[in-house]
């Protein structure tokens, strides 16, 4: 099967966008849900291009974290997600299923995943990935190379965004012990790319995807407090020098 086919046929099984219904219901009610249990804030509306193709990279210092990309946009999003999700609360699990979001093995290639998210980029569509592929506490570690991987593939421009708490989105502790709803800031960045051809046909050198990789985790690094940034902390110029 040639690659037009192959892209054509992960077209129709995955058109985009997908689910609107049960979607626009979702986020219609996460964004009551902070609202009422957060002090949310967003920064850099003004950077959200008005269509796609996009890919959308983050942090995930938290599970919540991936609630930011949702808050602070009003894009059909797709997502890439870790299948296991083993940081969140086995009540939370269900709801990337709900949403429909492509699911990933970490430490395991999955193609499947992979040509669906290309499919949806090459459809003008928005994908949401967080680079680094689990959650971890703050600063920022080393991407997969999955984010890279798509961007070079695809050739899709990047739209950095950060969600960030300094209460650690600890809801009912923070309303217990601070009197105040938790504090949460996201930050949308300045779009940018593409870092490849956008050439389905063509496999990225290691070197490319390492290089992509690091340039995807300095432009979300710029987006977050100075001691949650890691490895990131210098400008990308001297990273790369």
């Amino acid at each position: 099967m040639s690659h037009k086919d192959l892209t054509d046929a992960y077209i129709k099984k995955y058109p985009y966008p997908r689910r609107r219904l049960i979607r626009h219901f979702l986020q219609g009610l996460l964004s009551v849900a902070s609202a009422v249990l957060t002090e949310y804030r967003i920064e850099g509306r003004e950077n959200l291009p008005k269509e796609g193709p996009l890919l959308i990279v983050g942090n995930h210092f938290h599970f919540l974290d991936s609630i930011g990309p949702l808050r602070s946009t009003n894009y059909m999003m797709e997502f890439i997600n870790d299948l296991e999700m083993p940081n969140a609360p086995p009540s939370m699990r269900f709801l990337p299923s709900l949403w429909g979001t492509l699911k990933i093995l970490q430490g395991s290639p999955n193609l499947e995943s992979l040509r669906a998210a290309e499919a949806i980029l090459s459809q003008g569509g928005v994908l949401g990935i967080f680079p680094e592929g689990h959650v971890h506490p703050a600063p920022l570690g080393k991407p997969l190379p999955g984010a890279a991987y798509l961007a070079l593939r695809s050739g899709a421009p990047i739209l950095p965004i950060s969600t960030y708490s300094e209460d650690n989105w600890d809801l009912f502790g923070t309303l217990r012990k601070k009197k105040r709803r938790t504090r949460v800031i996201s930050r949308i960045g300045k779009p940018f790319g593409p870092l490849g051809e956008g050439s389905l046909s063509k496999v990225p050198m290691r070197e490319e995807v390492r290089t992509a990789g690091w340039e995807i985790m300095s432009h979300i690094a710029e987006l977050l407090p100075k001691h949650a940034r890691g490895i990131y902390a210098q400008p990308r110029e001297e990273t790369f020098a």
